[in-house]
């Protein structure tokens, strides 16, 4: 296992890929699609492993070029006083031109807290399915969210067939943490005119279009139910 990534700061690089042994991606269902619009295509999954059972929302660019990719470990943020959902986000970023793909979940934010981190299993495994399953720039990964990243837990993102390259995540969206930059950027998450703030890390290091303030205002695509988020899993 090679580990570039041992500390968090707004801009994570690492110094290239290593070369996978061996590495079998998560199980998963087949992927529904939800909505085909605005050149982007949104699919529903499950997972399922070793790390448990969890489901993801993707969001696809219709384009036939590699972009890059994006994968979050929550979809939504609960604040002592409002609920944000996190797809309209991820959607937006499909639509400037990276691949998004959102874990099931809500980041506990009535009080600032540590309490939220996704296991760093489950965010490398929705990375593996749209390195399967999108034409992704494997030199343009991200992470968003609190996720659980330390040397003793963490491996890099490789495809499924043995022997080609792994890469890792070199941008990190950072909301969702216990600490001062990510104090302030998880209140930018409350409001889209916030969302806004953030969208340049991924924009403008991937060389994407800028994102309007009008996609990330767009609510067709809203927040699954819990039943809906549960008829969902149990597929």
């Amino acid at each position: 296992m090679c580990v570039h990534l041992v500390s968090i700061t707004l801009l994570l690089l690492s110094v290239g890929p290593c070369i996978a042994q061996s590495d079998e991606p998560c199980a998963s269902g087949p992927a529904t699609t939800i909505s085909d619009r605005d050149g982007v295509t949104a699919k529903a999954l499950t997972f399922a492993g070793s790390s448990g059972k969890f489901s993801a929302y993707v969001f696809l660019p219709d384009t036939a070029k590699p972009v890059p990719g994006i994968a979050f470990s929550h979809s939504a943020i609960q604040y002592s006083d409002s609920r944000t959902n996190l797809l309209p986000f991820a959607r937006a970023l499909a639509r400037a031109g990276a691949a998004s793909i959102v874990l099931d979940g809500t980041v506990d934010w009535h009080t600032p807290n540590d309490d939220s981190k996704r296991p760093w299993r489950q965010v490398r495994c929705e990375l593996q399915w749209l390195i399967a399953n999108a034409n992704l720039d494997l030199e343009s990964l991200a992470i968003g969210g609190p996720i659980v990243l330390n040397a003793d837990s963490y491996e890099p993102v490789c495809p499924a067939t043995s022997g080609r390259p792994c890469y890792e995540p070199w941008i990190y969206v950072n909301f969702g943490w216990n600490s001062p930059v990510e104090l302030r950027t998880t209140e930018w998450m409350k409001t889209p005119r916030g969302q806004l703030q953030m969208t340049p890390l991924v924009t403008g290091s991937f060389h994407l279009q800028d994102v309007q303030l009008s996609w990330l205002l767009d609510t067709v695509f809203a927040e699954p139910t819990s039943t809906q988020a549960a008829q969902h899993r149990n597929r």
